[in-house]
């Protein structure tokens, strides 16, 4: 769903001016799975090791010098996070290809697209 300047509804700027994207639909249990498909249709690499808390999950994952967040908080539950304006386009991609594709969030039989271009 786009807004009327054409932007995916979800993205927003955190308190640090991060481009943030959130998709609330997402389960803790879901989590991981979620990141495995975003992570495999953008061909993205972990950045560091995944951080589980009780309220909060975290995975910082990049593709080249992009480096993006896949977050989960018990309040937004699953986000993507731009670490850097270099990023931006990265989350902003990762953000249509989610919103294009409701079975990308709560985990389902179909194996994600071989690029974030196929839009089904």
């Amino acid at each position: 769903m786009y807004d009327s300047e054409g932007l995916v509804v979800g993205l927003w700027r955190d308190s640090s001016r991060r481009l943030t994207f959130d998709l609330p639909s997402v389960s803790a249990e879901e989590y991981p799975a979620v990141c495995r498909r975003v992570a495999d249709a953008f061909g993205l690499a972990p950045a560091g090791d995944i951080v589980i808390r009780p309220e909060q999950m975290f995975w910082d994952v990049r593709r080249g010098e992009q480096a993006v967040g896949l977050d989960w908080d018990i309040w937004m539950e699953f986000m993507a996070v731009a670490k850097s304006a270099t990023s931006e386009p990265l989350v902003t991609d990762i953000a249509a290809w989610l919103d294009a594709r409701p079975e990308a969030g709560p985990v389902t039989a179909t194996a994600p697209p071989a690029s974030p271009s196929d839009t089904r």
